[in-house]
């Protein structure tokens, strides 16, 4: 079920959203999807903000649908980057088979962990044989909200890879660091990629 304070704060902060993650060319983390993903294929930017991600994976020459669950960051994601959104949550995603790709980056860590079996499995249904998954979630336990009100759930490097294996899907490689987000500070994370 989708938080809807957390989704109310994307709204009134889709502005400064944009500033802070709109970059002009893709970090280590895109490179890497766009380069797994075959030219032309199709993708899914899923939770895709304001929609600058999913803009630099068509100038890559891959097809890319995108949605969000903040009807302003689907309206700057059309308007602004030209990328084909929607507004959608994540237990909204039925497709099967239907994606090369599907970028989950640093979108289902406002997901409640009672929910993420659920979504993982909708999302290895949703790709093709062998499709690649990417994943970006904040390193630690329990869930809470944050100074700006938004709801995160936070996952242990281990719990989310049997998560994610029991969906189906096969770990490729693993990246943590530190960022730090809206709120300013330095907070550790974990970036999986996976095949189907």
């Amino acid at each position: 079920m989708a938080d809807r304070k957390t989704i109310e704060t994307y709204n009134s902060k889709a502005a400064d959203y944009v500033d802070m993650v709109s970059e002009d060319k893709p970090d280590r983390g895109l490179r890497d999807f766009i380069d797994t993903v075959p030219k032309g294929g199709l993708v899914l930017d899923w939770g895709c903000g304001p929609g600058n991600s999913a803009a630099m994976m068509q100038a890559a020459g891959l097809v890319a649908e995108a949605s969000d669950a903040s009807a302003k960051m689907v309206y700057i994601a059309r308007n602004t980057f030209d990328v084909n959104a929607k507004v959608e949550t994540f237990n909204e995603l039925d497709a099967i088979g239907r994606y090369d790709g599907i970028w989950a980056n640093f979108s289902l860590l406002h997901a409640p962990k009672s929910d993420m079996a659920a979504h993982l499995s909708a999302a290895h249904k949703a790709l093709k044989t062998g499709g690649h998954f990417h994943i970006g979630m904040k390193l630690g336990t329990g869930e809470q909200r944050d100074t700006l009100n938004r709801m995160y759930t936070y996952y242990e490097e281990a719990e989310l890879k049997d998560i994610m294996t029991n969906a189906g899907f096969t770990i490729l490689s693993t990246r943590t660091g530190e960022a730090a987000g809206m709120v300013g500070h330095l907070e550790p994370f974990v970036v999986i990629t996976a095949r189907a």
